[in-house]
């Protein structure tokens, strides 16, 4: 982790959290532990604020609940991992074709997972839009015989 240099305070007004939401985040493991001060305070790294970043969007803009952040976020970890024991292989004297197209086809099924979460979202948001237009329609020809029916009276 890089240098701490963030209070709670800090993170709440850059990302407009709650302090109870950052502790909370760490508590189910989203975020790893702060770092402390003599005095107990919490701080965090820019690495920190990132993945906070990152849950964020995921959570506002995508809609995902807490749980399916945590399984994302821990798939992005192991790609990582696998990524670095990719050029960890990459760069060793005696290279390993099998255990290479081993991380590969397991990076490949990591992301495929994420992809499929991806697409179920998307199915579920645009059945809910299409619902929400169908009433808007009904509503509107509704509101447009209303109109019609009066300005004939």
């Amino acid at each position: 982790m890089n240098r701490p240099a963030y209070t709670v305070e800090d993170v709440v007004k850059l990302l407009g959290v709650t302090p109870r939401t950052l502790h909370y985040y760490e508590e189910v493991g989203l975020l790893e532990p702060a770092a402390r001060t003599q005095g107990g305070h919490r701080l965090y790294g820019e690495d920190t604020l990132e993945r906070l970043h990152h849950i964020l969007r995921l959570k506002d803009a995508l809609g995902y609940s807490l749980q399916e952040i945590k399984s994302i976020l821990d798939t992005e970890y192991a790609l990582d991992k696998l990524k670095a024991k990719y050029k960890n292989n990459q760069s060793a004297e005696n290279r390993d074709s099998i255990l290479e197209e081993s991380i590969l086809e397991e990076s490949i099924r990591l992301l495929e997972e994420v992809l499929q979460r991806v697409d179920d979202k998307l199915s579920r948001l645009q059945t809910v839009q299409k619902n929400i237009r169908d009433r808007l329609e009904k509503i509107q020809a509704l509101r447009d015989r209303t109109t019609t029916t009066k300005s004939h009276s």
